[in-house]
């Protein structure tokens, strides 16, 4: 009995001495969680104050890549900047400038306070009635004009570190509005 008491102390003792394996949650916005896959990535991006521009013109061929999928805006919160008026083929719509913003109720560490967008958004004349400027969306949209990939890059100042991944045209097909 005593060695069945000591044995079972000894597994008892290595099993809480053991630690246990670090799961990565998974973000559901599509830009954040392809961001940290390519930080986790390329860890040597950078390195004190130097900045590898090999991986930064990777991430730029990959932010363009990312553009062009079917979820690219999928979860991404926005803020609506500007509404201003314009015709294209004598036809008059509204453009809305939406951008990523930085929100201290987010998750700490949330990629999404470091990461700038920007988004002209085409919007049919209900949702231009819908939205308001400051207001925070997400959006429904299809690509209608791919950014330049060299607007994409990094931000480094002093410890920050953000990513700009360009400005984009969509035509938005649904703005739901978060709470």
């Amino acid at each position: 009995m005593n060695r069945f008491f000591i044995f079972f102390i000894a597994i008892v003792a290595v099993a809480c001495n053991s630690k246990p394996k670090e799961e990565t949650l998974g973000s559901t916005v599509f830009i954040e969680q392809k961001v940290a896959d390519f930080i986790a990535k390329y860890p040597e991006w950078t390195d004190g104050d130097h900045v590898n521009e090999e991986i930064t013109d990777k991430f730029q061929h990959e932010v363009k890549r990312w553009s062009n999928e079917q979820d690219f805006l999928k979860g991404m919160p926005l803020q609506l900047k500007e509404l201003r008026d314009t015709a294209l083929n004598g036809q008059n719509f509204k453009i809305g400038t939406f951008a990523g913003y930085n929100d201290n109720t987010r998750v700490k560490g949330s990629l999404l306070n470091y990461i700038q967008i920007n988004i002209d958004g085409i919007l049919p004349p209900e949702i231009a009635q819908q939205v308001t400027i400051d207001g925070k969306y997400h959006l429904d949209a299809m690509m209608y004009r791919q950014g330049s990939r060299k607007d994409v890059k990094l931000i480094a100042v002093a410890d920050f570190k953000g990513y700009d991944l360009g400005k984009y045209v969509f035509s938005v097909t649904k703005a739901t509005p978060i709470k």
